[in-house]
Protein backbone atom coordinates (compact mmCIF):
# COMPACT_ATOMS: atom_id res chain seq x y z
CA UNK A 1 0.00 0.00 0.00
CA UNK A 2 0.90 3.66 -0.52
CA UNK A 3 1.28 6.75 1.76
CA UNK A 4 1.25 10.18 0.35
CA UNK A 5 2.30 13.11 3.05
CA UNK A 6 1.75 16.67 2.24
CA UNK A 7 2.86 19.25 4.35
CA UNK A 8 4.13 22.98 3.15
CA UNK A 9 7.09 22.30 6.23
CA UNK A 10 9.51 19.88 5.07
CA UNK A 11 10.30 18.95 8.62
CA UNK A 12 6.94 17.84 9.36
CA UNK A 13 7.25 15.71 5.86
CA UNK A 14 10.42 13.66 7.14
CA UNK A 15 9.37 13.65 11.03
CA UNK A 16 5.80 11.71 9.73
CA UNK A 17 8.18 9.66 7.30
CA UNK A 18 10.29 8.38 10.65
CA UNK A 19 7.45 8.16 13.09
CA UNK A 20 5.79 4.90 12.95
CA UNK A 21 7.08 2.11 11.41
CA UNK A 22 4.95 2.00 8.26
CA UNK A 23 6.46 -1.75 7.00
CA UNK A 24 4.61 -3.09 9.88
CA UNK A 25 1.26 -1.57 8.94
CA UNK A 26 1.76 -2.91 5.20
CA UNK A 27 2.86 0.43 3.57
CA UNK A 28 5.76 -0.37 1.88
CA UNK A 29 5.98 3.21 -0.14
CA UNK A 30 6.04 6.39 1.13
CA UNK A 31 5.98 10.06 -0.87
CA UNK A 32 6.48 13.32 0.79
CA UNK A 33 5.56 16.78 -0.77
CA UNK A 34 4.92 20.26 -0.04
CA UNK A 35 2.13 21.64 -2.03
CA UNK A 36 -0.93 20.60 -3.29
CA UNK A 37 -0.25 21.16 -6.49
CA UNK A 38 2.78 18.70 -6.43
CA UNK A 39 0.47 16.48 -4.64
CA UNK A 40 -1.97 16.11 -7.31
CA UNK A 41 0.87 15.57 -10.04
CA UNK A 42 2.25 12.46 -7.96
CA UNK A 43 -1.57 11.50 -7.22
CA UNK A 44 -2.29 11.46 -10.72
CA UNK A 45 0.51 8.87 -11.52
CA UNK A 46 0.46 6.76 -8.42
CA UNK A 47 -2.74 5.00 -6.62
CA UNK A 48 -2.37 6.52 -3.53
CA UNK A 49 -3.92 4.38 -0.25
CA UNK A 50 -3.79 7.16 2.49
CA UNK A 51 -3.48 10.56 2.26
CA UNK A 52 -2.05 12.67 5.62
CA UNK A 53 -2.42 16.54 4.36
CA UNK A 54 -1.84 19.68 6.28
CA UNK A 55 -4.91 22.27 5.81
CA UNK A 56 -3.04 25.62 5.78
CA UNK A 57 -0.52 25.73 2.81
CA UNK A 58 0.45 28.44 0.12
CA UNK A 59 -1.74 28.72 -2.38
CA UNK A 60 -3.89 25.82 -2.27
CA UNK A 61 -5.39 24.28 1.13
CA UNK A 62 -5.57 20.78 2.28
CA UNK A 63 -9.97 21.36 1.07
CA UNK A 64 -8.90 22.53 -2.09
CA UNK A 65 -6.99 18.92 -2.22
CA UNK A 66 -9.81 16.83 -0.99
CA UNK A 67 -12.60 18.69 -3.40
CA UNK A 68 -10.04 17.74 -6.31
CA UNK A 69 -9.78 14.31 -5.39
CA UNK A 70 -13.80 13.85 -4.77
CA UNK A 71 -13.80 15.54 -8.52
CA UNK A 72 -11.76 12.38 -9.58
CA UNK A 73 -13.88 10.05 -7.84
CA UNK A 74 -10.53 8.73 -5.89
CA UNK A 75 -11.07 6.84 -2.91
CA UNK A 76 -7.83 7.25 -0.93
CA UNK A 77 -8.54 7.10 3.04
CA UNK A 78 -7.55 10.63 3.91
CA UNK A 79 -6.18 12.39 7.39
CA UNK A 80 -6.18 15.84 7.91
CA UNK A 81 -3.45 17.74 10.28
CA UNK A 82 -4.24 21.62 11.65
CA UNK A 83 -2.34 23.20 14.35
CA UNK A 84 -5.58 24.64 15.19
CA UNK A 85 -8.67 23.26 16.48
CA UNK A 86 -11.16 24.90 14.49
CA UNK A 87 -14.83 24.27 14.17
CA UNK A 88 -15.57 24.62 10.81
CA UNK A 89 -12.37 22.56 9.73
CA UNK A 90 -13.55 20.00 11.95
CA UNK A 91 -17.02 20.14 9.67
CA UNK A 92 -15.30 20.81 6.64
CA UNK A 93 -13.70 17.58 7.11
CA UNK A 94 -16.97 15.70 7.60
CA UNK A 95 -18.41 17.17 4.17
CA UNK A 96 -14.96 15.45 2.49
CA UNK A 97 -15.88 12.33 4.17
CA UNK A 98 -12.40 12.83 5.70
CA UNK A 99 -11.26 9.58 8.32
CA UNK A 100 -9.59 11.50 10.65
CA UNK A 101 -9.07 15.38 12.03
CA UNK A 102 -6.25 15.75 14.21
CA UNK A 103 -3.97 18.23 16.08
CA UNK A 104 -0.25 18.26 15.38
CA UNK A 105 1.74 17.73 16.83
CA UNK A 106 0.95 14.36 17.15
CA UNK A 107 1.71 11.89 19.69
CA UNK A 108 3.13 8.62 18.33
CA UNK A 109 0.98 6.50 20.37
CA UNK A 110 -2.08 8.43 18.86
CA UNK A 111 -0.96 8.22 15.15
CA UNK A 112 -0.54 4.30 15.63
CA UNK A 113 -3.82 3.72 16.98
CA UNK A 114 -5.50 6.07 14.18
CA UNK A 115 -2.99 4.17 11.29
CA UNK A 116 -4.67 0.63 12.36
CA UNK A 117 -8.25 1.72 12.49
CA UNK A 118 -7.61 3.04 8.87
CA UNK A 119 -5.70 0.42 7.36
CA UNK A 120 -8.04 -2.00 8.78
CA UNK A 121 -10.74 -0.28 7.00
CA UNK A 122 -8.56 -0.23 3.87
CA UNK A 123 -8.08 -3.58 3.87
CA UNK A 124 -11.95 -4.63 4.33
CA UNK A 125 -12.73 -2.07 1.67
CA UNK A 126 -10.04 -3.46 -0.84
CA UNK A 127 -11.37 -6.85 -0.33
CA UNK A 128 -15.42 -6.04 -0.32
CA UNK A 129 -14.35 -4.59 -3.85
CA UNK A 130 -12.60 -7.48 -5.17
CA UNK A 131 -15.79 -9.28 -4.21
CA UNK A 132 -18.33 -6.76 -5.71
CA UNK A 133 -16.01 -6.96 -9.16
CA UNK A 134 -16.18 -10.85 -8.72
CA UNK A 135 -19.89 -10.97 -7.77
CA UNK A 136 -18.59 -13.79 -5.50
CA UNK A 137 -19.56 -12.58 -2.31
CA UNK A 138 -19.34 -16.66 -1.01
CA UNK A 139 -15.51 -16.23 -0.88
CA UNK A 140 -16.24 -13.84 2.10
CA UNK A 141 -18.95 -15.87 3.91
CA UNK A 142 -16.44 -18.99 3.87
CA UNK A 143 -13.62 -16.89 5.15
CA UNK A 144 -15.47 -16.15 8.38
CA UNK A 145 -17.11 -19.72 8.58
CA UNK A 146 -13.15 -21.24 8.45
CA UNK A 147 -11.99 -18.74 11.04
CA UNK A 148 -14.88 -19.53 13.38
CA UNK A 149 -14.13 -23.65 12.59
CA UNK A 150 -10.65 -23.11 13.85
CA UNK A 151 -11.07 -21.08 16.79
CA UNK A 152 -13.51 -23.94 17.84
CA UNK A 153 -10.60 -26.39 17.05
CA UNK A 154 -7.71 -24.73 19.12
CA UNK A 155 -10.40 -23.88 22.11
CA UNK A 156 -11.35 -27.27 22.28
CA UNK A 157 -14.62 -26.95 21.64
CA UNK A 158 -15.20 -29.52 18.78
CA UNK A 159 -13.60 -32.88 17.63
CA UNK A 160 -13.59 -35.58 15.17
CA UNK A 161 -13.65 -38.06 17.61
CA UNK A 162 -17.01 -37.39 18.81
CA UNK A 163 -18.18 -36.57 15.19
CA UNK A 164 -18.72 -32.66 16.35
CA UNK A 165 -16.08 -31.47 13.80
CA UNK A 166 -17.28 -33.63 11.00
CA UNK A 167 -20.82 -32.57 11.25
CA UNK A 168 -19.29 -28.50 10.88
CA UNK A 169 -17.28 -29.64 7.98
CA UNK A 170 -19.82 -31.20 6.28
CA UNK A 171 -22.62 -28.47 7.52
CA UNK A 172 -20.38 -25.73 6.34
CA UNK A 173 -18.98 -26.94 3.15
CA UNK A 174 -14.77 -26.95 4.22
CA UNK A 175 -12.97 -29.05 2.45
CA UNK A 176 -11.22 -30.97 5.14
CA UNK A 177 -10.86 -34.56 5.69
CA UNK A 178 -10.98 -36.25 9.34
CA UNK A 179 -8.06 -37.45 9.46
CA UNK A 180 -5.99 -34.78 7.53
CA UNK A 181 -2.71 -33.58 9.23
CA UNK A 182 -1.81 -30.57 9.26
CA UNK A 183 1.70 -28.56 10.00
CA UNK A 184 1.21 -26.37 13.49
CA UNK A 185 3.40 -22.91 14.12
CA UNK A 186 3.23 -21.42 17.53
CA UNK A 187 4.77 -17.98 16.61
CA UNK A 188 6.47 -16.31 19.30
CA UNK A 189 7.38 -12.26 19.68
CA UNK A 190 9.96 -11.08 22.50
CA UNK A 191 11.15 -7.26 22.08
CA UNK A 192 14.64 -6.44 23.01
CA UNK A 193 14.63 -4.75 26.52
CA UNK A 194 14.83 -0.80 26.13
CA UNK A 195 13.22 -1.03 22.34
CA UNK A 196 9.74 0.59 21.55
CA UNK A 197 7.53 -2.16 22.19
CA UNK A 198 4.40 -3.04 19.83
CA UNK A 199 1.18 -2.57 21.11
CA UNK A 200 -0.50 -5.95 21.09
CA UNK A 201 -2.97 -4.70 18.41
CA UNK A 202 -0.18 -3.69 15.97
CA UNK A 203 1.62 -6.54 16.81
CA UNK A 204 -1.62 -9.13 15.94
CA UNK A 205 -2.22 -6.24 12.32
CA UNK A 206 1.67 -6.22 11.87
CA UNK A 207 2.20 -10.59 11.95
CA UNK A 208 -0.81 -11.05 9.90
CA UNK A 209 -0.23 -8.32 7.28
CA UNK A 210 3.47 -9.45 6.57
CA UNK A 211 2.83 -13.37 7.03
CA UNK A 212 -0.16 -12.87 4.14
CA UNK A 213 2.11 -11.02 2.07
CA UNK A 214 5.44 -13.25 2.24
CA UNK A 215 2.97 -16.39 1.80
CA UNK A 216 0.89 -15.13 -1.60
CA UNK A 217 4.55 -14.52 -2.64
CA UNK A 218 5.35 -17.87 -2.34
CA UNK A 219 2.31 -19.44 -3.21
CA UNK A 220 0.74 -20.91 -0.54
CA UNK A 221 -2.15 -19.87 2.12
CA UNK A 222 -2.33 -20.45 5.84
CA UNK A 223 -5.73 -21.66 6.93
CA UNK A 224 -5.78 -19.78 10.10
CA UNK A 225 -3.61 -17.33 12.52
CA UNK A 226 -5.09 -16.78 15.29
CA UNK A 227 -4.58 -14.68 18.64
CA UNK A 228 -2.84 -17.48 21.34
CA UNK A 229 -2.28 -15.22 23.89
CA UNK A 230 0.04 -12.22 24.78
CA UNK A 231 3.10 -12.16 21.72
CA UNK A 232 1.94 -15.21 20.46
CA UNK A 233 0.07 -16.48 16.98
CA UNK A 234 -0.72 -20.02 16.11
CA UNK A 235 -0.30 -20.55 12.45
CA UNK A 236 -2.46 -23.59 10.63
CA UNK A 237 -1.63 -24.74 7.07
CA UNK A 238 -2.90 -27.90 5.25
CA UNK A 239 0.07 -30.44 4.42
CA UNK A 240 -0.90 -29.93 0.66
CA UNK A 241 2.12 -27.93 0.15
CA UNK A 242 5.60 -29.13 0.20
CA UNK A 243 7.43 -28.85 3.94
CA UNK A 244 10.19 -26.97 2.74
CA UNK A 245 8.03 -24.86 1.13
CA UNK A 246 6.25 -23.93 4.27
CA UNK A 247 9.64 -23.35 6.05
CA UNK A 248 11.26 -21.67 3.66
CA UNK A 249 8.19 -19.03 3.88
CA UNK A 250 8.18 -19.04 7.86
CA UNK A 251 11.98 -18.59 7.82
CA UNK A 252 11.35 -15.36 5.43
CA UNK A 253 8.78 -14.49 7.75
CA UNK A 254 10.70 -14.37 10.50
CA UNK A 255 13.75 -12.49 8.47
CA UNK A 256 11.00 -9.61 7.46
CA UNK A 257 10.08 -9.43 10.86
CA UNK A 258 12.52 -9.11 13.26
CA UNK A 259 14.25 -5.74 11.65
CA UNK A 260 11.21 -3.73 12.43
CA UNK A 261 9.87 -5.89 15.59
CA UNK A 262 13.38 -4.81 17.65
CA UNK A 263 13.32 -8.32 19.24
CA UNK A 264 13.39 -11.67 18.64
CA UNK A 265 11.29 -14.05 16.55
CA UNK A 266 10.54 -18.09 16.88
CA UNK A 267 8.43 -20.40 15.14
CA UNK A 268 7.88 -23.46 17.16
CA UNK A 269 7.00 -25.84 14.52
CA UNK A 270 5.53 -29.47 14.28
CA UNK A 271 4.13 -31.26 11.26
CA UNK A 272 1.42 -34.13 10.78
CA UNK A 273 -0.87 -33.03 12.94
CA UNK A 274 -4.36 -34.26 12.85
CA UNK A 275 -7.50 -31.98 13.89
CA UNK A 276 -8.11 -33.66 17.09
CA UNK A 277 -4.45 -33.31 18.14
CA UNK A 278 -4.16 -29.44 17.14
CA UNK A 279 -5.06 -27.89 20.25
CA UNK A 280 -2.78 -30.52 22.54
CA UNK A 281 -0.24 -29.52 19.93
CA UNK A 282 -0.10 -25.51 20.59
CA UNK A 283 -0.29 -26.42 24.12
CA UNK A 284 2.99 -28.23 23.66
CA UNK A 285 4.77 -25.78 21.44
CA UNK A 286 3.83 -23.34 24.53
CA UNK A 287 5.70 -25.73 26.80
CA UNK A 288 8.44 -25.83 24.29
CA UNK A 289 8.90 -22.09 24.57
CA UNK A 290 8.52 -21.85 28.10
CA UNK A 291 11.55 -23.94 27.87
CA UNK A 292 13.59 -22.41 25.33
CA UNK A 293 13.82 -18.46 26.69
CA UNK A 294 17.22 -17.41 25.29
CA UNK A 295 16.71 -18.87 21.89
CA UNK A 296 17.69 -16.75 18.82
CA UNK A 297 15.39 -15.89 16.08
CA UNK A 298 14.05 -19.15 13.82
CA UNK A 299 12.72 -22.12 13.75
CA UNK A 300 12.38 -24.84 16.29
CA UNK A 301 11.17 -28.12 15.33
CA UNK A 302 8.39 -29.94 17.77
CA UNK A 303 10.67 -32.54 20.06
CA UNK A 304 10.78 -34.16 23.39
CA UNK A 305 11.20 -31.46 26.43
CA UNK A 306 15.53 -30.87 26.89
CA UNK A 307 16.86 -31.33 30.24
CA UNK A 308 17.00 -27.71 31.84
CA UNK A 309 20.56 -26.36 33.77
CA UNK A 310 19.85 -26.52 37.43
CA UNK A 311 23.16 -26.78 38.25
CA UNK A 312 24.09 -23.35 36.25
CA UNK A 313 20.91 -21.43 38.12
CA UNK A 314 21.19 -19.37 41.07
CA UNK A 315 19.15 -17.30 43.06
CA UNK A 316 18.74 -13.25 43.21
CA UNK A 317 21.19 -12.00 45.85
CA UNK A 318 17.92 -10.52 47.64
CA UNK A 319 19.77 -9.71 50.94
CA UNK A 320 21.95 -7.34 48.62
CA UNK A 321 19.36 -6.02 46.64
CA UNK A 322 17.12 -5.31 49.38
CA UNK A 323 19.68 -3.30 51.26
CA UNK A 324 21.07 -1.70 48.05
CA UNK A 325 16.91 -0.42 47.57
CA UNK A 326 16.86 0.32 51.08
CA UNK A 327 19.63 2.83 51.48
CA UNK A 328 19.09 4.79 47.87
CA UNK A 329 22.01 3.21 45.94
CA UNK A 330 20.50 2.62 42.76
CA UNK A 331 23.57 2.83 40.64
CA UNK A 332 25.05 0.01 42.39
CA UNK A 333 21.59 -2.15 42.11
CA UNK A 334 21.21 -1.73 38.33
CA UNK A 335 24.61 -3.14 37.82
CA UNK A 336 23.90 -6.23 40.22
CA UNK A 337 20.36 -6.85 38.50
CA UNK A 338 22.46 -6.09 34.81
CA UNK A 339 25.40 -8.94 36.36
CA UNK A 340 22.97 -11.31 37.54
CA UNK A 341 20.53 -11.22 34.02
CA UNK A 342 23.56 -11.40 31.75
CA UNK A 343 24.54 -14.68 33.46
CA UNK A 344 21.05 -15.67 33.08
CA UNK A 345 20.83 -15.42 29.17
CA UNK A 346 24.15 -17.62 28.90
CA UNK A 347 22.23 -20.71 30.69
CA UNK A 348 20.84 -22.87 27.72
CA UNK A 349 17.40 -24.33 28.01
CA UNK A 350 16.60 -22.02 30.96
CA UNK A 351 13.12 -22.27 31.24
CA UNK A 352 9.84 -20.28 32.47
CA UNK A 353 10.07 -21.95 36.36
CA UNK A 354 13.78 -19.92 36.63
CA UNK A 355 11.93 -17.08 35.93
CA UNK A 356 8.95 -17.68 38.58
CA UNK A 357 11.11 -17.89 41.41
CA UNK A 358 13.10 -14.57 40.04
CA UNK A 359 9.60 -12.87 39.96
CA UNK A 360 8.86 -14.60 43.59
CA UNK A 361 12.21 -12.99 44.94
CA UNK A 362 11.83 -9.95 43.53
CA UNK A 363 8.34 -9.72 45.01
CA UNK A 364 9.72 -10.40 48.50
CA UNK A 365 12.32 -7.76 48.27
CA UNK A 366 9.49 -5.12 47.10
CA UNK A 367 7.49 -6.48 50.19
CA UNK A 368 9.90 -5.80 52.70
CA UNK A 369 11.21 -2.22 51.22
CA UNK A 370 8.14 -1.16 51.19
CA UNK A 371 7.15 -2.28 54.23
CA UNK A 372 9.50 -1.10 56.07
CA UNK A 373 8.69 2.30 54.82
CA UNK A 374 4.53 2.01 55.99
CA UNK A 375 3.50 1.07 53.11
CA UNK A 376 1.07 -1.32 51.48
CA UNK A 377 2.50 -3.77 49.04
CA UNK A 378 -0.62 -5.20 47.11
CA UNK A 379 -2.15 -1.48 46.33
CA UNK A 380 1.77 -0.57 44.97
CA UNK A 381 2.35 -3.46 42.83
CA UNK A 382 -0.92 -3.55 41.23
CA UNK A 383 -1.64 -0.44 40.17
CA UNK A 384 2.34 0.37 39.59
CA UNK A 385 2.87 -3.11 37.60
CA UNK A 386 2.29 -3.17 33.87
CA UNK A 387 0.21 -6.71 34.03
CA UNK A 388 1.00 -7.34 30.13
CA UNK A 389 4.11 -6.71 30.75
CA UNK A 390 4.31 -9.02 33.90
CA UNK A 391 2.91 -11.35 31.64
CA UNK A 392 5.85 -11.00 29.03
CA UNK A 393 8.56 -11.10 32.10
CA UNK A 394 7.54 -14.75 33.26
CA UNK A 395 8.60 -15.90 29.25
CA UNK A 396 11.37 -13.15 28.56
CA UNK A 397 14.76 -12.77 30.68
CA UNK A 398 14.94 -9.66 28.98
CA UNK A 399 11.96 -8.59 29.75
CA UNK A 400 11.92 -9.09 33.34
CA UNK A 401 14.96 -7.76 33.57
CA UNK A 402 13.19 -4.54 32.34
CA UNK A 403 10.19 -5.05 34.60
CA UNK A 404 12.16 -5.21 37.88
CA UNK A 405 14.67 -2.16 36.96
CA UNK A 406 11.80 -0.54 36.05
CA UNK A 407 9.67 -1.04 39.63
CA UNK A 408 12.71 -0.38 41.03
CA UNK A 409 13.19 3.56 39.84
CA UNK A 410 9.20 3.65 40.55
CA UNK A 411 9.94 1.88 44.37
CA UNK A 412 12.52 4.70 44.94
CA UNK A 413 10.68 7.78 43.81
CA UNK A 414 7.66 6.56 46.02
CA UNK A 415 9.83 5.88 49.13
CA UNK A 416 11.43 9.23 48.40
CA UNK A 417 7.98 11.14 48.27
CA UNK A 418 6.60 9.46 51.46
CA UNK A 419 10.03 10.75 53.17
CA UNK A 420 8.87 14.16 52.34
CA UNK A 421 5.77 14.58 54.70
CA UNK A 422 5.16 18.10 54.05
CA UNK A 423 4.85 17.56 50.89
CA UNK A 424 2.41 14.54 51.25
CA UNK A 425 0.01 16.03 53.63
CA UNK A 426 -0.36 18.81 51.31
CA UNK A 427 -1.31 16.28 49.10
CA UNK A 428 -3.58 14.54 51.03
CA UNK A 429 -5.26 17.67 52.41
CA UNK A 430 -5.58 18.36 48.35
CA UNK A 431 -7.17 14.78 47.64
CA UNK A 432 -9.42 15.31 50.73
CA UNK A 433 -10.81 18.87 49.34
CA UNK A 434 -11.24 16.75 45.70
CA UNK A 435 -13.11 13.98 47.16
CA UNK A 436 -15.20 15.39 49.62
CA UNK A 437 -18.61 13.78 48.89
CA UNK A 438 -16.83 10.32 49.06
CA UNK A 439 -13.74 10.08 50.65
CA UNK A 440 -12.71 7.89 53.60
CA UNK A 441 -9.40 7.45 55.66
CA UNK A 442 -9.26 3.60 53.47
CA UNK A 443 -9.48 5.41 50.13
CA UNK A 444 -6.35 7.77 51.38
CA UNK A 445 -4.25 4.79 52.51
CA UNK A 446 -5.05 3.34 48.65
CA UNK A 447 -4.29 6.37 46.76
CA UNK A 448 -1.13 7.20 48.91
CA UNK A 449 -0.02 3.56 49.39
CA UNK A 450 0.53 3.86 53.14
CA UNK A 451 -1.54 1.81 55.97
CA UNK A 452 -4.58 3.14 57.47
CA UNK A 453 -2.46 3.45 61.25
CA UNK A 454 0.38 4.51 59.84
CA UNK A 455 -1.77 7.32 57.81
CA UNK A 456 -3.80 8.24 60.96
CA UNK A 457 -0.77 8.36 63.13
CA UNK A 458 1.05 10.81 60.15
CA UNK A 459 -1.84 12.92 59.68
CA UNK A 460 -2.00 13.64 63.74
CA UNK A 461 1.60 14.30 64.19
CA UNK A 462 1.61 16.48 60.96
CA UNK A 463 -1.25 18.26 61.65
CA UNK A 464 -2.26 18.10 65.19
CA UNK A 465 -5.44 17.03 64.67
CA UNK A 466 -7.04 13.19 63.42
CA UNK A 467 -8.02 12.55 59.84
CA UNK A 468 -11.46 11.81 60.85
CA UNK A 469 -11.56 15.20 62.61
CA UNK A 470 -10.26 17.52 60.18
CA UNK A 471 -12.28 15.52 57.17
CA UNK A 472 -15.50 16.73 59.51
CA UNK A 473 -14.03 19.79 60.08
CA UNK A 474 -13.39 20.67 55.74
CA UNK A 475 -17.18 18.80 55.64
CA UNK A 476 -18.79 21.49 57.63
CA UNK A 477 -17.19 24.45 56.47
CA UNK A 478 -18.26 23.35 52.98
CA UNK A 479 -21.85 22.82 53.96
CA UNK A 480 -21.67 26.34 55.74
CA UNK A 481 -20.21 28.12 52.57
CA UNK A 482 -22.84 26.42 50.09
CA UNK A 483 -25.53 26.72 52.62
CA UNK A 484 -24.95 31.39 52.33
CA UNK A 485 -23.68 31.38 48.74
CA UNK A 486 -25.94 28.71 47.11
CA UNK A 487 -29.84 27.82 46.38
CA UNK A 488 -28.46 24.17 46.87
CA UNK A 489 -31.13 22.31 48.91
CA UNK A 490 -29.81 21.02 52.06
CA UNK A 491 -30.13 17.31 50.42
CA UNK A 492 -28.34 18.59 47.91
CA UNK A 493 -25.36 19.89 50.03
CA UNK A 494 -25.74 16.72 51.93
CA UNK A 495 -24.51 14.76 49.30
CA UNK A 496 -22.07 17.17 48.17
CA UNK A 497 -20.25 16.87 51.28
CA UNK A 498 -20.25 13.91 51.58
CA UNK A 499 -23.59 12.91 53.64
CA UNK A 500 -25.85 10.64 51.30
CA UNK A 501 -28.51 10.43 54.34
CA UNK A 502 -30.47 14.12 54.82
CA UNK A 503 -31.31 13.09 59.03
CA UNK A 504 -27.72 12.18 59.53
CA UNK A 505 -26.13 15.50 57.91
CA UNK A 506 -28.49 17.83 59.55
CA UNK A 507 -27.47 15.84 62.90
CA UNK A 508 -23.80 16.50 62.76
CA UNK A 509 -24.28 19.85 61.59
CA UNK A 510 -25.77 20.79 64.52
CA UNK A 511 -23.46 19.14 66.77
CA UNK A 512 -21.14 21.05 65.03
CA UNK A 513 -22.48 24.23 64.29
CA UNK A 514 -25.07 24.67 67.07
CA UNK A 515 -27.85 25.38 64.36
CA UNK A 516 -29.92 23.14 62.02
CA UNK A 517 -29.18 23.95 58.08
CA UNK A 518 -32.08 25.87 57.92
CA UNK A 519 -31.50 27.80 60.58
CA UNK A 520 -27.90 28.54 59.92
CA UNK A 521 -28.96 29.52 56.37
CA UNK A 522 -31.40 31.97 57.46
CA UNK A 523 -29.71 33.52 59.86
CA UNK A 524 -31.16 32.70 62.69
Amino acid sequence: MKLLIVDDNKYVVEGLKRQLNWSAFGIDEIFGCYSVAQAKSIMEKEEIDFLISDIEMPEENGFELLSWMQEKGMDTQKLLLTSYADFHYAKAAIDYKCSQYLLKPIETSKLEEVMIEQVDSRVKYQREKRLLQCGNDWLSHQSIIKEMFWKDVLDELIFCRDNSAIYRIKKEGLTYEPDQQFCVGLLCFEPDIGKQRLTQGLLGFSCENVWNEIAEKNGIEAEAIMYNGPFQYAVILEEKWKMDHIKRTLEQFIQAFVPFYHGRVQCYFAENVCIDEIAVMVRKLEGQALENLNRESGIIYERNSPETAKELFHDPEAEIWEELLQRGKLEELYKSIREYFAHLKQIENLNATFLEVVLMDWNMIAHNVLVSHNMTTYQMLSRVRNQEHALLALKSVSCMEELIEEEVRKIWELVSYVEKTDTMIADIRRYIDKHLDSVTRSEISEEFYLSPNYLSKLFRKETGSSLSVYIQNVRMSRAKQLLLETNYSISEIATETGYPSFAHFSKQFKKFVGKTPNEYRKGI
